[in-house]
């Protein structure tokens, strides 16, 4: 009996002791814990993503012909817009558009306000310093000046001089039908950071 007794308490005592202590139990609730960082939490203000800054619009500005207008270094004045079929150079040379086409020949002047001489509508150029002349056929198609060679009232990548005017004429070469629509068409001088519409009704 005294035997029994104390099989029962043996038993009894090492169930206890596998209670207490289970290794297997202690590793799977270690590897199912979530990690823990030793890094302070950032604040909510930190852990949001910045909002994106809004780039700068181009500024847009539209006037009739006649008007003055800034843009980028330049002070301009398209002063008048006219067809021509034929541009003379002297008694002797001229100048005549594509075949089936024909000129958009606008007069104007430009004065260089910058501090160093700088070329007008040069062939290439600084992206935020250069200026472009596009003409617009019902605000779709798209014309770039022609340059007359050797032509000296031709401005187009005419140089130059601070606080100096000069004035010429810029040329496109068109289809007639385009022309004939001279109400239809828009003169638009563009630099980086805005853009000056002139209108040739």
């Amino acid at each position: 009996m005294k035997k029994i007794a104390l099989l029962l308490a043996t038993c009894t005592a090492l169930a206890m002791t596998g209670c207490a202590s289970n290794p297997l139990s202690d590793l799977v609730s270690e590897e199912t814990k979530a990690p823990v960082s030793t890094e302070p939490a950032a604040s909510s203000s930190e852990s949001a993503a910045p909002a994106p800054e809004n780039s700068p619009t181009a500024e847009e500005t539209e006037i009739s012909l006649g008007k003055k207008a800034t843009i980028g270094d330049w002070k301009i004045c398209a002063k008048s817009a006219a067809v021509k079929n034929k541009i003379k150079n002297d008694n002797y040379r001229y100048y005549e558009p594509s075949k089936g086409n024909t000129f958009i020949v606008i007069s104007l002047s430009v004065r260089n306000t910058g501090k160093k001489m700088e070329e007008f509508l040069p062939r290439v150029g600084y992206k935020d310093k250069m200026v472009s002349a596009t003409l617009f056929y019902e605000d779709e198609y798209e014309y770039s000046p022609t340059e007359l060679l050797s032509y000296d009232k031709d401005i187009t990548t005419e140089k130059i001089q601070p606080l100096t005017t000069k004035k010429g004429i810029l040329v496109f070469d068109v289809p007639k039908k385009v022309g004939k629509a001279k109400k239809k068409l828009k003169l638009k001088f563009s630099t980086q950071s805005g853009s000056v519409i002139y209108s040739l009704k």
